[in-house]
C-alpha cells in the first residue's frame, strides 16, 4: 500500500506524523494491496483530488474535506473506500453516514509508548500554523510570557513531547490542539493567518461534543487592513497587516492567554478511539 500526504518544504509536524504513525497503527500495511494508496493525516479530500486521484484506488482512514470547492455528490470517485474521515462534517459533505465521521488519528498518538511517563514542564506552550511562522519573532513574544515556543516545523514526534509535558498549549495549528486534548492538556485555540480555515476544527471538535470559539489574535488590525483591500493595494495588504500585527503583538498575546481553554469529553474521545480500531482492524482485514 502506497501513502500520500501534504509534505510541506520546511516541515509541519501535523502532516509529518503521517511518516511514522502508520507503522504503530497498522503495522506492516506497506505491504497491503500494492494497488490502493492511503489517505491518513491530513485535509486531503477535494474536488482538485477527485479530478487528479478519482481513478485510483484510495482508502480513507481519518483524512478530511477542505481546501476546495463544495463537494459535487456526482464527482465522487466509485473506487475510493472511505472507511473513515476525520469528522461528521466531512461525512456530510461526502454523503456518508455520520458514523463514519469519527475522529482524527493524530489522537491515538496518547497512547503509543514513546509518549509515556514524559516530566511535565511548568511552561505553557504556544505551536503556531506552519504558514505563520515566519510573520513574527515568536520566541521572543513568548519568553516575556513564560511561555515557550514550539515551532510546528520541528520534528513531529518532538513537538508532540512537547505538548505532552506542557500544563497548556496554545495552538493555531489544528493538530496541536488535537494532541493536546488527546493527552488531556487544556488548549487555547487561536487565529493569527486571516486565511485561517477554521471548518477544519469544526469538523474534528464537534465530533468531541465541543463548539469552539477560535477567537482573532489581532481583531484591531482588521479594519485597518481591509482598507487596503482594493485591487491596486492588495500586493501591500499583507505587509501592512504584519507592521500593525507588531505593533499590538504584546497586548494581544497577553490577551488570549486569558481564554478559557478547553478540552473535549475523555468518554466520547474514548468511544471514537476504540471505534476507530475497529475500522483499523476491517481495514486490515480487507487490504491485507
Amino acid at each position: 500500500m502506497k501513502l500520500h500526504y501534504f509534505i510541506s518544504k520546511r516541515g509541519n509536524f501535523g502532516d509529518d506524523l503521517n511518516s511514522w504513525i502508520w507503522d504503530n497503527l497498522i503495522p506492516g500495511w506497506q505491504e497491503w494491496d500494492h494497488d490502493v494508496t492511503l489517505l491518513g493525516v491530513g485535509t486531503l479530500i477535494n474536488d482538485r483530488a477527485f479530478a487528479e486521484h478519482g481513478h485510483k484506488r484510495i482508502l480513507t482512514l481519518g483524512t478530511g474535506v477542505g481546501y476546495g470547492d463544495d463537494i459535487v455528490q456526482s464527482s465522487i470517485p466509485s473506487r475510493w473506500d472511505f472507511a473513515s474521515v476525520r469528522g461528521r462534517r466531512s461525512a456530510r459533505q461526502l454523503g456518508l453516514d455520520e458514523t463514519r465521521g469519527l475522529v482524527d488519528p493524530a489522537v491515538l498518538v496518547a497512547d503509543f509508548p514513546e509518549f509515556q511517563d514524559l516530566r511535565k514542564s511548568k511552561f505553557p506552550v504556544f505551536i503556531p500554523h506552519h504558514v505563520s511562522v515566519a510573520r513574527h519573532n515568536w520566541a521572543k513574544v513568548c519568553d516575556k510570557y513564560g511561555v515557550k515556543y514550539v515551532s510546528p516545523e520541528l520534528n513531529s514526534v518532538e513537538v508532540i513531547k512537547e505538548i505532552a509535558s506542557a500544563p497548556l498549549v496554545i495552538a493555531e495549528s489544528m493538530h496541536a490542539a488535537i494532541i493536546a486534548d488527546s493527552f488531556r492538556v487544556p488548549w487555547i485555540p487561536i487565529r493569527i493567518n486571516p486565511k485561517f480555515n477554521a471548518d477544519k476544527w469544526i469538523d474534528v471538535f464537534e465530533s468531541l461534543g465541543l463548539d469552539v470559539d477560535i477567537p482573532y489574535l489581532f481583531p484591531q488590525v482588521e479594519q485597518l487592513a481591509n482598507r487596503y483591500a482594493q485591487p491596486r493595494l492588495r500586493r501591500y495588504q499583507r505587509r501592512i497587516r504584519v507592521v500593525c500585527e507588531s505593533f499590538v503583538i504584546d497586548q494581544a498575546f497577553e490577551e488570549a492567554l486569558q481564554i478559557t481553554p478547553f478540552l473535549g469529553n475523555s468518554k466520547r474521545l474514548a468511544v471514537r478511539k476504540a471505534a476507530y480500531l475497529e475500522v483499523l482492524k476491517d481495514a486490515q482485514a480487507k487490504y491485507a
